[in-house]
C-alpha cells in the first residue's frame, strides 16, 4: 500500500460508552474521560458509531438513536444515549465531529467502527408484536433483505436461526446502505480512515452462498476503497481502510470475505484477525504470512471479556502475536476499564522488547466460551473449535488426550542467561473422585502422580471425599519445557473400584517467569 502512514502498534476500541453517561455530556466531559487517558500513549482510537442500523453520531443518512420515538419509550440506557446526541449536535456539530477534532488537537489518529451486521436478539415482527426502538427501523421495513427470508422455518439454537434477522450482502440495497453510511463516515468528518467491522457481528450472507458471494464483498470493499482514495487525494492524505475478520483465512472466506485478495489488490490497509476468544489457538502467522509483500499491517483481536483481563495472560497473547510477526494488536472491549489500566498496561503491550522478560501465563482455549442464543450462533459461524473442555475417559491403549499450548518466549535462551524464574504447569480437572489418579507427560517427560501440587476445592474447603474441581501444578524446567507449541498428554488412571465417573480437563496453562520481574 503506497503512502501508508505509520501504524500504532495498539488499537484501543471504543463501542461509545460515552454516550450513555448522564446527559449532557459535553466537549469538556469528553476530552477529560474519554480523549486525556490515550494523550501520548502508543495508541489509535477507534470509535464504533452505532449497531442495528441505529447510530449515536450526527449522520444524515441513518436512523439516530431516540428518533421518531417519544422518551418514555426508551430504555434508560437509550435515553441518555439520545439525549446526548441532541445536545452535542445542538451544541458542537455532534458527537462524531467533537471526537474527532479533539483526537486530531490531541495527535491520536481516529477512525470511526461500522458494524457490517448485528445479530443481538431484539424480538420485532415478524417474530412477535412489539417493536423495540434498538432494532431499528431498517430491518422493519425491509425483512425482505434480511438473511431469513420471510416466512421462513427455521430450527431454534442454530447458526441460522441466530443470524436470521442480518442484513444479507447478496442484495445490492444492502451494499448500497452499507457503502452510503461508511463513505459519509469519511467524506463529512474529518477522521483519518474508517473500519469495516464483519465480526459484530460475523455473517453477512445466508451460510449456503456466502463463500460463493466472495466476489460481491470483494466489490463493496474496493468501492470504498476507491471512495476513499479520492477524498484521501482531495485532502492530500491517505485514509486508511481497516478490516475485522475471522479468525482463520479459511472461516473468513466461507464467510464470503476474500482476505487474501483484499491484500494482494490493495484494498486494505489494516486487517484485524478474530475475534478474541481464541487468542492462544488462533493461527495469527498465516494471515502475517498472506500479507507479505503487501503493503497491510496485521493486527491481532484480543476480547476484553472473553478471556483477558487479567495481565499475565494478557501480555502472553500479545507476545504471541508479536512472535509471530504481527504488526499491532488490536484491544477490544476493553473500554470499560479504567485510565490508570490504559496508561500502566498500553506501553507495555505496545513494546514486544519489554514484554521479552515479564512474566507470562499462556493457556489452551476453550470452545465452550461461545453458547446459542442470542448472537451466540453468529459467534460459533466464524470461531473455529478449540481444545476445551475434554473428558478424561480411559482409552484401551492408556494414552490420554494431547493439549498443545504454544509458548512464545525463549525460554532456553532465558535458562541459559540466568534470567529465567520459575515455570509451572497448571491443570484443573473437575468431576474428579477422591481414588483418581493421572499422570502427565510434557513433550514426552512423565510428570507422575504425587510430583506435584495437589488441591480439592469446595466451596473454598479441602474435601477428601467428594467428587470435585482438582487444581494440579508442577514446576517445569527447561527441558522439556521449549519455545514454540508444548505438547501436555494427559493420562487418567482410574481407581480399580471406578464407577464410571468421568472427569473433564477444564484448564492447562503453562506459567512463565523471570528473575527480579
Amino acid at each position: 500500500m503506497t503512502n501508508q502512514s505509520a501504524n500504532q502498534p495498539i488499537i484501543f476500541t471504543d463501542d461509545a460508552w460515552i454516550m450513555s453517561e448522564e446527559p449532557p455530556i459535553t466537549p469538556e466531559i469528553i476530552k477529560e474521560k474519554m480523549i486525556r487517558p490515550f494523550e501520548g500513549m502508543p495508541a489509535s482510537l477507534w470509535w464504533a458509531v452505532g449497531d442495528h442500523e441505529v447510530y449515536h453520531h450526527e449522520t444524515e443518512i441513518g436512523e439516530i438513536i431516540g428518533d421518531g420515538y417519544d422518551l418514555s419509550e426508551l430504555s434508560e440506557f437509550e435515553r441518555r444515549k439520545a439525549l446526548n446526541v441532541r445536545h452535542l449536535t445542538e451544541t458542537a456539530g455532534g458527537p462524531l465531529t467533537v471526537i474527532a477534532s479533539l483526537c486530531r488537537e490531541a495527535g491520536i489518529e481516529f477512525l470511526p467502527r461500522f458494524r457490517m451486521n448485528s445479530h443481538y436478539a431484539y424480538y420485532a415482527p415478524p417474530y412477535t408484536d412489539t417493536i423495540q426502538p434498538g432494532y431499528g427501523r431498517y430491518r422493519q421495513e425491509n425483512p425482505h433483505l434480511l438473511i431469513g427470508r420471510p416466512g421462513e422455518s427455521i430450527p431454534e439454537d442454530t447458526i441460522d436461526w441466530d443470524i436470521r434477522t442480518g442484513k444479507d450482502y447478496a442484495y445490492p440495497e444492502v451494499r448500497d446502505y452499507a457503502y452510503s453510511m461508511i463513505t459519509e463516515l469519511f467524506e463529512r468528518f474529518d477522521v483519518d480512515g474508517v473500519e469495516m467491522d464483519f465480526n459484530r457481528h460475523p455473517g453477512v450472507f445466508r451460510r449456503e452462498e456466502a463463500f460463493q458471494n466472495r466476489y460481491l464483498m470483494t466489490d463493496l470493499v474496493r468501492r470504498i476503497r476507491n471512495r476513499l482514495d479520492e477524498v484521501g487525494a482531495e485532502r492530500g492524505r491517505h485514509l486508511k481502510l481497516g478490516v475485522r475478520v475471522a479468525p482463520t483465512l479459511a472461516n473468513a472466506a466461507r464467510m464470503g470475505l476474500d482476505v487474501p485478495k483484499w491484500m494482494a489488490d490493495g484494498l486494505v490497509d489494516t486487517v484485524i484477525a478474530g475475534v478474541g476468544w481464541i487468542p492462544f489457538e488462533m493461527p495469527i502467522g498465516e494471515f502475517v504470512q498472506e500479507a507479505r509483500g503487501t503493503g497491510c499491517a496485521v493486527y491481532g483481536c484480543l476480547e476484553g471479556l472473553r478471556p483477558l483481563v487479567d495481565d499475565s495472560a494478557l501480555r502472553a497473547a500479545a507476545y504471541r502475536f508479536w512472535e509471530a510477526g504481527a504488526d499491532g494488536i488490536y484491544l477490544y472491549n476493553y473500554f470499560t476499564l479504567p485510565p490508570t489500566w490504559i496508561r500502566r498496561t498500553l506501553p507495555q503491550l505496545a513494546d514486544p522488547a519489554k514484554l521479552k522478560r515479564m512474566s507470562k501465563r499462556y493457556e489452551a482455549d476453550h470452545a465452550d466460551r461461545i453458547q446459542y442464543g442470542g448472537h451466540g450462533g453468529a459467534f460459533r459461524n466464524a470461531v473455529p473449535a478449540a481444545q476445551l473442555p475434554i473428558s478424561l475417559i480411559e482409552t484401551s491403549t492408556g494414552r490420554g488426550p494431547v493439549v498443545n499450548i504454544e509458548v512464545a518466549d525463549d525460554v532456553e535462551a532465558a535458562t541459559a542467561d540466568g534470567t529465567l524464574g520459575p515455570c509451572v504447569l497448571g491443570v484443573s480437572i473437575d468431576n474428579f473422585a477422591p481414588d483418581d489418579e493421572v499422570e502427565i507427560l510434557l513433550n514426552g517427560h512423565l510428570l507422575p502422580w504425587g510430583a506435584g501440587r495437589e488441591s480439592f476445592i469446595a466451596g473454598g474447603r479441602k474435601w477428601p471425599t467428594l467428587e470435585g474441581p482438582i487444581s494440579l501444578q508442577y514446576d517445569i524446567e527447561t527441558p522439556p519445557l521449549l519455545k514454540g507449541v508444548n505438547r501436555i498428554e494427559i493420562r487418567r488412571k482410574p481407581p480399580a473400584t471406578d464407577v464410571g465417573n468421568r472427569p473433564v480437563i477444564t484448564n492447562v496453562e503453562i506459567t512463565v517467569t523471570y528473575q527480579n520481574a
